[in-house]
């Protein structure tokens, strides 16, 4: 589960004296908050008739109609959930580090949830949760566990395809997204805490609260964008990362996949990742098991402060901090500082709005850029290449990928160099022997001190590749 913490004082809204209940002003009666919930949803199920004094028909608000809508969706839908656990490899406490020359690794499991969405048995969930998977087991709704496999994945939509050797399974029904709108009925099932790992998924109930939201920085570190987040109330835990967010009709309309909090006391904000159209077409494409194609301009921006000087030129935009040396943007003569408010025709609300757009732009195609700088507006074509995690990563400066590899810079405790942190399964890092926590120590005979050097010797070589290790391992990597 991912999660964003807001340490700030949280203001508590209504009284212990209330209660959390209205007083009516005209009948004296306590009207109780879950009244509204009964008229709510008695429109969704259809009244109940029965006959008022006067002979003619009306509504008849008898809880077990509630319970039953509920019970009903929950009952179809639930063999169509599975819990999921994953054992992951993770870097243990620096004083771990042992004489042979690499950090200890240690075993950490993690619970998530999943969705079928088809009878071939191909399950949805989020990529952070099967991300470094060493095994990853696949609990059904009868109980029934087995080893999946993932098929296929899409760090930047967080979204990942598994597959077991099950057949003939429940497959859930998606929605028809322009019928989901703010205050519908929002049930997320899952496996919170791992305790759905007997099958028997959870589940929690809210509404949608709203939709588009955007949760800046909580997935950059790993290149996702969240951008056009459901938000609920519906409770969401750890471990409900990858589980399906439904309608009442029980179809499917979201993953779950964060929640807000601002401290571990009080019950968060959830966030799932919709299924409109776009986020089915990448579905679509990890279901035929394609590497979704995302656009990229070689920079990186942030939202920029708009005072009232700025607001006739074409409101906020996206102001460009760094430029990859050499990168399209760069050669289409961007300066750090420039200022984006035009994509073609279209207008740059902010940084979120420009990725979305580069991301879903044709590989190849020149996009046209309204840039301000200074007093000057100019316009300048660029031409949009394909995303590359290792080039995203380099332009930032953090810790970088590479054939199946993250690395990241040593403790001191390890006396420098670079450690691995993450080894992808199936990768060509793990064909041969990598694991969580080696130091590598040259690459191609030449020592690497730190994440610039690593960079900039694996750039220079495009076949395999020879890395010596702290505990005097060679290991040669060849290309994906």
């Amino acid at each position: 589960m991912l999660i964003s913490q807001d340490t700030a004082s949280a203001a508590r809204i209504g009284s212990a004296a209330s209660g959390g209940e209205s007083v009516g002003t005209t009948t004296g009666v306590r009207v109780g908050r879950w009244s509204v919930v009964l008229f709510a949803l008695l429109a969704l199920i259809g009244p109940t008739q029965t006959r008022s004094q006067d002979g003619g028909a009306a509504p008849l608000l008898d809880p077990a109609n509630i319970e039953s809508a509920f019970s009903h969706v929950v009952r179809t839908v639930s063999p169509g959930v599975v819990s999921i656990r994953v054992q992951r490899s993770a870097l243990a406490p620096a004083t771990a580090a042992d004489a042979a020359g690499h950090s200890a690794a240690t075993m950490v499991v993690v619970n998530g949830a999943g969705t079928i969405i088809s009878d071939g048995g191909a399950i949805l969930t989020n990529e952070h949760v099967i991300r470094s998977a060493q095994r990853i087991d696949v609990t059904f709704h009868d109980g029934v566990t087995q080893t999946a496999r993932v098929t296929a994945t899409d760090v930047r939509a967080d979204l990942a395809i598994l597959h077991t050797s099950r057949r003939d399974l429940p497959a859930v029904r998606f929605c028809d997204w322009a019928g989901v709108a703010r205050g519908q009925w929002a049930i997320a099932i899952g496996n919170p805490f791992g305790l759905g790992g007997d099958g028997r998924s959870c589940v929690s109930i809210g509404v949608v609260a709203n939709l588009g939201r955007r949760l800046p920085g909580l997935g950059e570190a790993d290149d996702r964008l969240y951008h056009d987040m459901i938000q609920t109330t519906a409770s969401v835990n750890p471990g409900n990362s990858g589980g399906p967010l439904f309608n009442l009709r029980g179809e499917l309309i979201g993953v779950v996949t964060a929640m807000h909090t601002r401290s571990a006391a009080d019950q968060g904000v959830g966030f799932a990742i919709p299924m409109s159209p776009q986020r089915l077409q990448r579905v679509e494409q990890l279901l035929r098991s394609e590497t979704p194609a995302y656009g990229f301009l070689g920079l990186t921006t942030r939202d920029a402060a708009v005072d009232a000087g700025e607001a006739a030129n074409g409101g906020g935009g996206a102001l460009v901090e760094t430029l990859e040396p050499g990168g399209p943007a760069e050669q289409a003569g961007l300066r750090e500082g420039d200022r984006i408010v035009r994509m073609d025709d279209d207008e740059i609300r902010g940084a979120a709005d420009l990725a979305v757009r580069i991301g879903e732009a044709t590989i190849g195609s020149a996009v046209v850029l309204t840039v301000q700088r200074g007093r000057r507006l100019i316009e300048t074509p660029v031409v949009v290449v394909r995303r590359d995690v290792e080039r995203v990563e380099s332009l930032r400066g953090g810790a970088i990928g590479w054939r199946g590899l993250r690395v990241a810079a040593a403790r001191a405790v390890d006396a420098g160099g670079i450690v691995v942190i993450e080894v992808s399964p199936g990768s060509p890092a793990e064909r041969v022997g990598l694991r969580v926590g080696d130091r590598i120590e040259r690459v191609q005979g030449a020592v690497v001190e730190g994440v610039a050097a690593f960079r900039e010797a694996v750039r220079q070589s495009e076949g395999a590749v020879e890395l010596r290790l702290a505990d005097r391992r060679r290991v040669r990597i060849d290309p994906p």
